[in-house]
């Protein structure tokens, strides 16, 4: 039986661009992610075997601003509770290393209220609206 091994790092830049692709998030270049992942305040992943099947990272300030990003589940693997097991380690983190004033945020691709709910996180509207915009 292979095993599912969970890894405080972030993964490579190609298997972090396949595995946004597969799990039907927005591309990222692989220039992007190789300058990108190196500069993640915390990472996750859960490998089955070699290979890649869950992932999150924060990015931030560590101070103010804490930002959960690329939370991702291949589509094998979604419903069996990885994108819980990666949440539970990225709060672990953030409860651990943000001080008291700290904002916590994230912009899910896929918006999937029961998972991020959880954990604490609900819509900020109307209070709030995210903005963004996408360099092409």
């Amino acid at each position: 039986m292979v095993a599912y091994t969970l890894c405080s790092e972030p993964p490579d830049a190609h298997e972090y661009c396949e595995l946004r692709r597969l799990a039907g998030m927005s591309t990222k270049t692989v220039e992007a992610a190789s300058r990108g992942l190196p500069n993640s305040l915390f990472a996750a992943t859960i490998r089955h075997g070699e290979k890649l099947i869950a992932m999150g990272r924060i990015v931030g300030d560590g101070g103010c601003n804490y930002a959960i990003v690329d939370v991702a589940v291949h589509p094998d693997y979604q419903q069996q509770g990885f994108g819980s097991q990666i949440m539970t380690v990225i709060m672990a983190f953030i409860r651990e290393d943000a001080p008291s004033s700290a904002y916590v945020s994230l912009i899910a691709d896929d918006f999937s209220p029961a998972l991020y709910k959880k954990f604490g996180f609900l819509p900020t509207t109307p209070k709030s609206i995210g903005m963004a915009q996408r360099i092409n």
